[in-house]
């Protein structure tokens, strides 16, 4: 699908961001399909209404236009990283809406590919975080986006590996044990006080199902 009515929005339209939360209603998936450049090519109609863009804008423009300022580059190069060599990956991420106001949200991008492992698109499926997961992760983006500002993005990636090695952990199981940790759904899947050991003591298999188990999401 095309965007012929509109003009391709790039993230030179970015709005300035205001200091202004949109809350998610919790029972709510924002959903959008991106091309393999990133191009968005299906959103549904709760990521067209939270976004402020219309549907005509947002097809067709590249999905960075979402993006909020107060992000790491770093994080997004993760997560790019991940969906380029096929894997599943989540985020907590915070979003830039058309009128400058922000949301957060937890998101799991899918990468969908074809019978021979070419990429098709990514999808990704986004759900209200609560507040306790953004504090956890914003003195953490803080200070990513300080260095990049500094000396730039090799640098922050260096610190984010230093900051893993020191806790023996890596990004997948940081955000994950953080997402669980605070997530009022965690005691009922059985995680118990022991987040951390229970999640290194999970398959492969049954972390790639924690999104849907947690957020209900298929």
């Amino acid at each position: 699908m095309e965007n012929t009515k509109g003009k391709r929005l790039t993230k030179k339209d970015r709005p300035n961001p205001i200091n202004e939360e949109i809350i998610i209603p919790d029972d709510q998936v924002l959903i959008s399909v991106t091309d393999p450049k990133g191009i968005i090519i299906e959103a549904n109609d709760i990521f067209v209404q939270v976004s402020g863009y219309n549907e005509d804008e947002l097809i067709g423009s590249s999905h960075n236009i979402i993006r909020h300022p107060d992000m790491p580059k770093i994080m997004f190069k993760i997560v790019w990283d991940h969906i380029m060599d096929k894997e599943n990956v989540m985020a907590v991420v915070k979003n830039l809406a058309k009128d400058g106001k922000y949301y957060w949200v937890v998101t799991d991008f899918v990468t969908r590919v074809d019978a021979d492992r070419n990429i098709i698109n990514y999808t990704a499926y986004r759900r209200p975080v609560a507040d306790k997961v953004k504090q956890a992760v914003i003195p953490l983006y803080k200070a990513l986006c300080a260095i990049e500002e500094v000396a730039g993005m090799d640098a922050a990636e260096r610190f984010l590996n230093h900051y893993f090695d020191d806790r023996d952990t890596n990004y997948d199981d940081m955000v994950e044990e953080i997402i669980v940790k605070n997530c009022d759904k965690a005691a009922v899947l059985g995680f118990g006080d022991n987040v951390e050991g229970t999640m290194k003591e999970m398959s492969k298999e049954k972390k790639q199902s924690l999104f849907n188990k947690l957020f209900g999401v298929k």
